[in-house]
């Protein structure tokens, strides 16, 4: 009987980590955005411009999204998590060197 309690226990616990983990990887998935989201976020940030380039590279269940805009004589550097998040952020005047 004190064996059949120990598996019932291991296998609700089981279970309750199997649940938490599929929660989490539906979270990330509902959250995450895409390229359209992440260039208007870049493109708003930036107060409008062209994009002269973007880069998306694949972390995990997301994507990073990294962008530079030119507005008139300023360039924006814009990098953005799958989430929607500004991660970092240079801007300059004149031409754009590819730092």
């Amino acid at each position: 009987m004190k064996n059949m309690s120990v598996k019932k226990i291991v296998g609700i616990v089981v279970g309750i980590i199997v649940a938490l983990a599929v929660i989490a990887v539906a979270a990330v998935m509902l959250l995450r955005i895409d390229a359209a989201e992440a260039q208007q976020i870049a493109m708003e940030t930036a107060g409008g411009g062209e994009v002269v380039s973007q880069e998306i590279s694949r972390e995990g269940l997301w994507n990073e999204y990294s962008y530079v805009i030119v507005n008139g004589d300023t360039w924006y550097d814009i990098e953005i998590n799958g989430f929607g998040t500004i991660t970092e952020m240079e801007s300059g005047t004149g031409q754009y060197l590819n730092h």
